[in-house]
């Protein structure tokens, strides 16, 4: 499955584009990992890629965990990983 990101940064505010709605604790890993204190992750940002859960919500039963296309393990690193990637080449 294909997650789009996209990036936009203005001085020290890092916006952060996912083509999908991320649950809360990926932004917060994002936020953490950040060199930038004003980073800010914006969902459903060009594209649908559906529901993308943190690694730790696949443990409890939601509508989000059921509907998701994705796999545990497979989505949350990737996604902080690439924006940091990104956040680097500025």
């Amino acid at each position: 499955m294909s997650i789009r990101l996209s990036l936009l940064m203005i001085n020290d505010i890092v916006l952060a584009g996912v083509s999908g709605e991320a649950m809360t604790m990926i932004h917060e890993h994002l936020k953490k990992e950040s060199p930038f204190s004003h980073t800010v992750m914006v969902t459903h940002a060009n594209g649908s890629s559906g529901y993308i859960p943190d690694d730790a919500a696949f443990d409890q039963v939601s509508y989000e965990i059921t509907t998701t296309r994705l796999k545990p393990g497979c989505a949350e690193n990737a996604i902080v990983n690439s924006f940091l990637q990104l956040i680097g080449q500025r």
